[in-house]
């Protein structure tokens, strides 16, 4: 059905690849995050993930897919499946002789004001991603982690701090600010996201209080950056500052000083480990191969009585 290279998994008997690690002549792009992008000879993809890969690369030969299009590639029959990570983040059904793949991405179950919602479909065949695979990383309700938000915020209001809230230029951002503006907060966010929210804007999601920090008043704001500035210049020069991180790491005690953060909240774009087992009870498949993440996360489904094991390099999967 599959195998893999130094290029990544390939679909056997084509050169159709799913999210190439290296540059190939025709690949499946999940998301438009950098590690899943390179500059391929044409890409597969939702037309809010190729918006987002043309922002970096204009050149980029995209065939569009919207979720649940049906598509045909050489032999494959194959549909493109919300994931709920961020913006036009897929999964992907590819049918052969009546097998059934799916290749999940990166994916998060629940709500989102910024991705449509995760879909599941059964297959035969699983190869899904692993981030947060370990019983330790379960997160808390959305609802709470966006109570613990505003309570720093308004805390630094309070005392005359501005609360710098940190969260990755493509999809955490516009998730937050979409959750803050609506909270009628008023956000400066630094100009790297701003690009990535238009995009956002040009797919229904509506933004509001907010704008490009030029070094405005900061009272009664809230600072929206990228997390590689969180020891720059441009916090630094604010008076008083207080950040914070939103990431799925923040389950660790230590996270926030890896970010240069003085709090950290358990906010992720990708599934807990409850949530990964859950996806798999309802896919019920055969067999399955994880990808980017916690290697140990294959012993958890085997205890489930799921047959599972790492995806690794030079392997060949066929099921024919």
């Amino acid at each position: 059905m599959f195998d893999v290279d130094d290029r990544g998994i390939r679909i056997s008997g084509t050169e159709f690849y799913l999210d190439a690690r290296k540059k190939t002549t025709l690949s499946f792009i999940s998301h438009a995050h950098s590690d899943h992008v390179r500059r391929h000879d044409k890409i597969i993809a939702t037309p809010p993930t190729i918006s987002l890969v043309k922002s970096q690369n204009k050149k980029i030969n995209a065939i569009p897919l919207e979720y649940h299009e049906k598509y045909e590639v050489e032999s494959l029959a194959i549909e493109l499946i919300p994931s709920g990570h961020i913006l036009g983040s897929a999964q992907i059904l590819i049918e052969r002789n009546g097998l059934k793949l799916v290749y999940t991405g990166d994916f998060k179950p629940g709500n989102s004001e910024t991705a449509e919602p995760l879909l599941v479909r059964r297959a035969d065949i699983l190869i899904m991603e692993s981030t947060f695979g370990a019983p330790q990383y379960v997160f808390p309700q959305r609802w709470q982690v966006i109570e613990k938000l505003v309570k720093f915020i308004d805390k630094c209001f309070h005392s005359g701090i501005v609360p710098v809230v940190m969260g990755y230029a493509t999809g955490k951002a516009q998730e937050v600010l979409k959750i803050l503006g609506d909270l009628d907060y008023q956000v400066s966010i630094h100009a790297s996201i701003e690009p990535i929210v238009r995009i956002y804007g040009q797919y229904g999601v509506v933004f509001k209080n907010y704008q490009i920090y030029r070094g405005e008043d900061m009272r009664e704001r809230v600072l929206l950056i990228p997390p590689y500035l969180a020891r720059s210049h441009l916090v630094s020069n604010l008076w008083k500052t207080r950040k914070l991180i939103l990431t799925g790491w923040a389950i660790n005690p230590e996270a926030k000083y890896h970010y240069g953060a003085d709090e950290a909240l358990a906010f992720s774009d990708h599934a807990d480990f409850n949530q990964l087992i859950a996806y798999v009870h309802q896919v019920q498949p055969t067999k399955i191969f994880i990808t980017h993440g916690i290697e140990s996360f294959i012993h958890y489904l085997r205890r489930e009585g799921f047959k599972a094991d790492l995806l690794e390099a030079s392997s060949q999967i066929s099921l024919f």
